[in-house]
């Protein structure tokens, strides 16, 4: 059964969820989208007797085993914006063809009858979320809906169950379903899988949950095929711990973020950067120092939460004393190592007539595939000279690579480079030289990584590129478009 609601009032939305019955929780639900949605989203579809499998997950396990009665079945909420329209009798919408009825189309969210904590699965885009801004890791979902087939690319999200899951897991559960969303590696993960993968064995169905320890956390991850890396904060003032997290965001991971004093946990899925350098607060030395917020999902809030210095938040990112990041396998050589590496870029800078001054210059280093390096290259072609597309497209790299790239104020500022090296992220964490290749606008060095213990194999004079611009590589993020 479908009841179609041209939003004028948030009162309207209310009253309309009260009907379907207490169990959705309709006053904590209207709060969260008045408070978090724009006014881009005029129109809500409301699909009743929806069959979830996540809340399924854990009806069988949990709920229909309480001495409360619970229903089996969810409501689920889709938003359109003022140009979509539903004729009740035809169960059609309009007027737009099946094609374009997507980009009129922002998203879903499944309530579930638990009466607390009633917002289930949910993917939203982040063009409508209030306030969302900068760039942010997104999958593509596909929504059956009426006989449409609708996309959206988002991140999922979910309140925590608050008995049988809580935020740790909340936020497991986000990272895994994008991973299995965006990568065919990884299988879906339903809210019942993560609740039984914290435990140390299966305890024969699903209890009450106090919390997650991290080493739980990174089991779950574990358990998915992930290979988790968990970094900590030394102390309250770490840069090095805020570049890592940064670099692996802008490498497409979502991380898992604790903040252990709030005995909170969240998902770090994208952030936003000062437009200008010397919109900066303070000396500039990396792309950390340039990030103005964080954006995150949080159970308390829907998804594309702004965290930053300024922002309305609770917290901002000091508040964050670790995080786990889950890994595709292959990556040996860490962020850690990685942001070490200043020192042999400036020895290895010699060769090319010198690098830009570290003490005036921005580095910014993230994964990527070798496949998606070449890709870029050869969409950028005009910006490189013959000899070293050719390198690049005749290196064996591995599958993924370290993308380090040097920029002086002014090229950042324009969305330039100046310099760039490409690592290789299966090395040993004890290699000097992991290169394969390293460049600015005059020369390139380029490494034999055929046998252990190879050196430089080469270096290219590039004359052809010293007046053109390195266009900055941006790989794995999408930017927001508020609507």
């Amino acid at each position: 059964m479908y009841t179609w609601l041209r939003l004028e009032t948030s009162a309207e939305l209310a009253a309309l969820l009260q009907e379907l019955g207490p169990e959705f929780g309709a006053e904590q639900v209207v709060a969260r989208l008045q408070d978090g949605l724009s006014s881009s989203v005029r129109a809500i579809l409301i699909e009743r007797d929806y069959v979830d499998k996540d809340y399924r997950s854990t009806f069988y396990s949990f709920y229909a085993k309480k001495g409360q009665g619970y229903r089996k079945d969810c409501v689920r909420l889709h938003l359109f914006d003022e140009t979509v329209t539903f004729d009740a009798e035809t169960l059609k919408l309009g007027p737009h063809s099946k094609e374009e009825l997507s980009n009129h189309y922002f998203g879903y969210m499944v309530l579930r009858p638990t009466g607390i904590a009633t917002i289930g699965r949910t993917v939203l885009s982040p063009s409508v979320r209030t306030g969302a801004t900068g760039s942010i890791i997104t999958g593509k979902y596909k929504i059956h809906l009426l006989g449409y087939e609708l996309h959206i690319h988002g991140f999922p999200s979910m309140d925590q169950h608050a008995d049988i899951s809580v935020c740790a897991h909340s936020a497991c559960w986000s990272i895994l379903r994008h991973y299995s969303q965006r990568y065919a590696l990884y299988r879906e993960h339903l809210t019942y899988d993560i609740t039984l993968m914290a435990h140390q064995f299966d305890p024969g169905g699903l209890v009450p949950a106090q919390g997650l320890q991290m080493s739980q956390a990174e089991k779950v991850f574990q358990e998915a095929g992930t290979y988790p890396i968990h970094i900590a904060r030394s102390d309250a003032d770490d840069p090095a711990f805020y570049r890592q997290l940064i670099a692996y965001i802008e490498s497409g991971f979502p991380v898992f973020a604790a903040m252990h004093e709030r005995s909170h946990a969240i998902a770090v899925i994208g952030y936003d950067f000062c437009s200008l350098v010397q919109e900066a607060k303070g000396p500039v030395g990396s792309a950390w120092d340039l990030t103005k917020s964080l954006v995150v999902v949080d159970d308390n809030f829907l998804p594309y939460l702004m965290v930053g210095d300024e922002t309305t938040s609770e917290y901002t990112p000091a508040d964050i004393d670790s995080f786990l990041v889950p890994l595709p396998e292959k990556i040996f050589y860490p962020a850690e190592v990685v942001d070490e590496l200043g020192p042999t870029m400036d020895l290895l800078g010699a060769y090319m007539g010198g690098l830009p001054d570290r003490a005036t210059s921005i580095l910014r280093y993230f994964v990527t595939t070798g496949s998606a390096y070449r890709k870029f290259v050869r969409e950028h072609t005009s910006e490189f000279d013959p000899k070293l597309v050719q390198v690049v497209m005749e290196l064996p790299f591995a599958q993924f690579v370290w993308i380090v790239e040097i920029a002086t104020a002014e090229d950042w500022d324009r969305g330039y480079i100046s310099a760039r090296a490409v690592l290789d992220a299966t090395a040993s964490v004890k290699e000097s030289l992991p290169f394969w290749l390293i460049h600015n606008r005059s020369h390139a060095v380029v490494f034999d990584r055929k046998t252990v213990g190879s050196d430089v194999s080469g270096i290219l004079d590039l004359s052809g590129m010293e007046h053109t611009s390195l266009s900055r590589m941006e790989q794995n993020l999408r930017p927001v478009h508020s609507k």
